[in-house]
C-alpha cells in the first residue's frame, strides 16, 4: 500500500486523493497537520530522494512566510531542515506520494498518477 501525505482541507491535496481514488490505488492516508512526518524520516528522504531540499517546503503557506524562509533555505544543513519541517507539518509541501517501500514518487500535484504510477 502507498502512503499519502496530505492536509486534508487543501484543494490541491483533494485533487490528487480523487485521481487516487478513481485509478483504484489504495493509500493509507496521513494528515501532515496533524501528524507530521518526525525529523529522522524527513532526514532520510532528504538524503535518498534525489530532491533538492527546497523542494520540501511548502513555499506559499502562511508558516513559511512568517518565519522568512526564502532567503534562509540554502543556508540549512539538511538536519535543520529536517529538524524546521518536522516541528510544523504547514511546512510541508504536500501532497506527499510514497510507494511500498516508502520511497518517494512525487512531492505535490502537478502530473497526473497515472503516468507517475504507470
Amino acid at each position: 500500500m502507498k502512503t499519502f501525505y496530505w492536509y486534508p482541507k487543501c484543494s490541491t491535496c483533494q485533487r490528487a486523493h480523487k485521481e487516487l481514488d478513481m485509478l483504484g490505488v489504495s493509500v493509507q492516508e496521513i494528515d501532515l497537520k496533524t501528524t507530521p512526518p518526525n525529523a529522522e524520516l524527513i532526514l532520510s528522504w532528504l538524503e535518498t530522494s534525489g530532491f533538492d531540499k527546497k523542494k520540501f517546503f511548502n513555499t506559499s503557506g502562511i508558516s513559511y512566510r512568517e518565519l522568512g524562509l526564502k532567503d534562509k533555505i540554502a543556508d540549512l544543513s539538511l538536519e535543520a531542515a529536517a529538524d524546521l519541517l518536522a516541528s510544523d507539518g504547514m511546512l510541508i509541501k504536500r501532497p506527499i506520494l510514497l510507494d511500498e517501500d516508502g520511497k518517494i514518487l512525487q512531492i505535490g500535484y502537478r502530473t497526473d498518477y497515472e503516468t507517475l504510477l504507470a
